[in-house]
């Protein structure tokens, strides 16, 4: 097995976390007003990354078979995942609203704003087509945490719902994500052969470029570390099995696997991102422990600048 020189994982991982920072310090110094954070997050959430997905899935190459296989890896190696966390929340003895935003935090991943970094940044100098796989697997994982997330937070939610009543929730959700919507876009224009004349793909794929860098400036913005002290327990289990635990089940289930060490990586560097700041607000709206929720993202995406690194290390 090929070990990357630690100037390789410095290289990859810490462009990443430089800017999370910066993000951090500039609002942490006011150098720009919260409301600016707010609308910078709105900008890629509903332009800049649907622009780099539709952009680049426009004119890719891909081939179905790896891309399906990527993504049982990662489906499977989730599942199990949520499967510890539902088993640790019963050692654990959370209450139900607990349950639900501790097994979310476990298996939901940051997979727009560190795992796609983290994908092209550690992988695209390797293969070029890693970053097209790695925004596929991005449409298709958003589309899996969204239904799981959905039935997790439902079913232990103080007001808890029905069947009917969860499977409108989870469609809503579905039907209205921004990169959902860009992803299908890309994928028809694709398949049709149609390309984007000059004045409407330079546009979007300038808007695509600028996304990385934004959405780093983003989470690291909306970071918020002070309610990490007290209630360790649960945070703790819940972030070192998102960014620990999850990530080695990819590892277990890719023997199991024909893939390259690329495509391998692809799956394994989103099961390792932390949990996703989106955990957060779908806590809070579906009545389970929102406050949790926030310590989970919080945490987890701290422990990730130190297991990142070693999980390349381990992987290439």
């Amino acid at each position: 097995m090929f070990y990357p020189p630690p100037m390789f994982i410095i290289n990859s991982i810490a462009p990443i976390f430089l800017l999370i920072a910066l993000g951090k310090l500039l609002h942490k110094t006011g150098f720009f007003p919260e409301p600016f954070f707010k609308g910078l997050n709105k900008l890629v959430y509903w332009f800049a990354l649907p622009a780099l997905l539709t952009s680049r899935i426009s004119i890719a190459r891909f081939e179905f078979g790896t891309i399906s296989r990527v993504f049982l890896l990662f489906t499977i190696a989730t599942l199990l995942s949520l499967g510890i966390a539902w088993g640790a929340a019963r050692l654990l003895k959370l209450p139900a609203p607990k349950t639900g935003s501790f097994i979310q935090g476990s298996f939901r991943g940051n997979g727009a704003f560190i795992g796609l970094p983290v994908v092209v940044y550690a992988l695209g100098d390797l293969d070029p087509q890693a970053e097209v796989l790695g925004l596929l697997l991005l449409a298709a994982l958003t589309i899996l945490f969204n239904i799981l997330s959905v039935v997790v937070l439902v079913h232990h939610g103080r007001r808890r719902a029905g069947t009917k009543e969860s499977i409108r929730i989870s469609m809503e959700q579905l039907v209205k994500n921004p990169l959902i919507l860009a992803c299908v876009a890309g994928m028809a224009l694709n398949l049709a052969g149609i390309a984007l004349p000059p004045f409407l793909f330079r546009p979007l794929d300038a808007l695509g470029n600028a996304a990385l860098p934004l959405v780093l400036f983003g989470i690291g913005a909306s970071l918020t570390f002070e309610r990490l002290h007290g209630a360790a327990s649960p945070t703790l289990v819940a972030s070192l099995i998102k960014v620990a635990a999850t990530p080695a089940l990819g590892f277990l289930v890719a023997a199991f696997f024909d893939l390259g060490t690329v495509e391998r990586m692809v799956a394994i560097l989103y099961l390792a991102s932390p949990a996703a700041a989106a955990s957060y607000v779908m806590a809070e709206m579906m009545d389970n422990d929102g406050p949790l929720a926030g310590r989970i993202v919080a945490l987890s995406t701290l422990l990730s600048a130190i297991t990142l690194p070693i999980i390349i290390a381990l992987g290439l």
